[in-house]
Formats: structure tokens, C-alpha cells, sequence
């Protein structure tokens, strides 16, 4: 759902909301101090947008939220499916300059609190994750090459490892992405999800266009079916159905972007466990 604060806009997930000690939010682009084909709430240092501006942005989006944005935990994203676990001592990772953000990194999971764990997306998906048994949070980037690396099931057995998390215990949540009306793309990636898949749920994810030889392809969807192949229950599992492609006037899209020869920006995903009050 979309909520505003402060001036700025968010979207949220109800399946998050009976964990009182967790916040979850992916930003919009809409609120802060971007211009131009940035405009406005620009999120990242890699888009090469003034880093005093990306502060500023954070600092509002983040605040909003209770969050201190020098306590963030950031990342330098490869489109892969390695996944770091991370406490305190991470903090403020990226916060304030991209050279201090973790490298070649595209999932975070903590079990401690007030540990903001955040990823920047412009049309991949967002996978975020909250393990009330143990309480431990996640939160993955889901490009086309992280889900063919099932980056979410990735994420959940990293959790196991670490914490002892079983998938039916965690809520997870997809966040605004590309969806299957807009995301165009060749054989050579459709083949990369054969493996994958049923053969039914290949044709529920992809459609043909014989005009131009290539596909349509629903990665939030992907994503969803990988989580329940992983073990999520159906009624744990949240998707926002937030196709940024065609909702440009809310969220980042690259490809959109890309298709008319312009820059963008990043929104982020963000998710913490707070120390919980009695």
C-alpha cells in the first residue's frame, strides 16, 4: 500500500504489519530533492547524480521512517545472488559514500536490531523477508539474473544457516517491479528459467510476440513462485503488483529510461528489526 510521510511516499506491506518491531518500506521517487530526469527522490550514489543530493534524499525517505540514515547497511550490486549476513558492525555501510558500501552483494540478512538493511532498484524486484521466530529480516535484489539464480531461496537457506529460520515461518513480501506487461526480453533469457520451471508455469510466466521474436516475461511472478517452491506459505507471501515501467510517475524504471535515452534514478528498499518496547 502507499503511504506518505513527511512529504514523502512509500510503499508498504500488510503482511508486515502484525510485527510491530519491524519496518519495511520501498521508497517512490516522489518527495525529495532530484531534478531533472532524476526528479526526486533519487536514492543512489551510482546513478552520478551530486552525492549531497542522494543524502538528502535518504536522509528525508529514511527519517520518515524512524530510521537513522547514517546507520544504514548499503550494498554495491552485481545483478548476482551472494548474500552477506551482517549486525551492528555494518552500519552506516554505504551510508554516506558508494566506496563504502559492501562489494558484489545482492542480499543483506541480520538477527539483530536496528539494523537497517537496504538495496536500490529501478525495475528489478524487491525481496524482503521477516523471520518473527527468530527475529531476523532480509531483504534481496531480484534482477532477471539474481531470480535465474533463485536469489530468494538463496536468501532463505543463508537464514537457515545462520539463524535456524525454517521457510514456513517467514512473511515475505515482493515490491514494486517490472511486471509481465513490460518486461521484453530475448529467447536467450527465457532459456535461463527452463530449468526452473514447469513447463505450465512457463507459459503463465512468458508470452511470445512472433511480430518481433521475442518475450514478455513476469519476473514479480517468477519471484512469487520461487518463494513458494522455497517453502513460504501462500498465506505469508505479499506481492505489490507495482509494475514501475508503467507506473514511471511513481517509481524508477531503467528500461524506460534506457528506451528514451535518458538517466534515472534508484528507488530503495529498506527493512529493520527495532529493539522492541514493552
Amino acid at each position: 500500500m502507499l503511504e506518505e510521510k513527511q512529504g514523502v511516499s512509500f510503499v508498504t506491506f500488510t503482511i508486515f504489519k502484525s510485527v510491530q518491531a519491524v519496518t519495511a518500506a520501498v521508497s517512490t521517487r516522489c518527495g525529495g530533492q532530484s531534478t531533472g530526469t532524476f526528479a526526486s527522490l533519487n536514492m543512489s550514489f551510482a546513478s552520478g547524480e551530486p552525492a549531497d543530493t542522494i543524502r538528502a534524499n535518504r536522509r528525508v525517505y529514511l527519517q520518515a521512517l524512524h530510521i537513522d540514515p547514517a546507520t544504514i547497511v548499503c550494498c554495491n550490486q552485481v545483478h548476482g545472488v551472494h548474500v552477506e549476513a551482517v549486525g551492528r558492525d555494518a552500519c552506516g555501510c554505504g551510508a554516506l559514500t558508494r566506496d563504502t558500501a559492501i562489494s558484489a552483494c545482492d542480499g543483506l540478512i541480520t538477527n539483530q536490531s536496528n539494523v537497517p538493511l537496504t538495496m536500490n532498484f529501478a525495475d528489478c524486484t524487491p525481496l524482503l523477508f521477516v523471520d518473527p521466530v527468530h527475529h531476523a529480516v532480509a531483504v534481496s535484489h531480484g534482477g532477471w539474473r539474481g531470480t535465474a539464480g533463485n536469489i530468494g531461496n538463496v536468501t532463505l537457506q543463508k537464514m537457515k544457516e545462520a539463524y535456524g529460520t525454517q521457510p514456513s515461518d517467514v512473511l515475505a513480501a515482493i515490491g514494486p517491479a517490472i511486471g509481465g506487461c513490460c518486461f521484453e526480453v530475448g529467447s536467450e533469457v527465457i532459456e535461463q528459467f527452463r530449468s526452473l520451471f514447469t513447463a505450465q508455469d512457463m507459459r503463465e510466466l512468458s508470452r511470445y510476440i512472433s511480430e518481433t521474436g521475442k518475450y514478455y516475461f513476469d519476473l514479480p511472478k517468477a519471484n512469487e513462485k520461487l518463494l513458494l517452491q522455497a517453502g513460504i506459505l501462500p498465506n505469508h507471501l505479499e506481492n505489490a503488483h507495482l509494475c514501475t515501467y508503467c507506473r514511471d510517475d511513481l517509481f524508477y524504471s531503467y528500461r524506460k529510461a534506457s528506451k528514451q535515452k535518458r538517466q534515472t534514478g534508484r528507488h530503495m528498499a529498506v527493512i529493520m528489526w527495532h529493539d522492541e518496547v514493552d
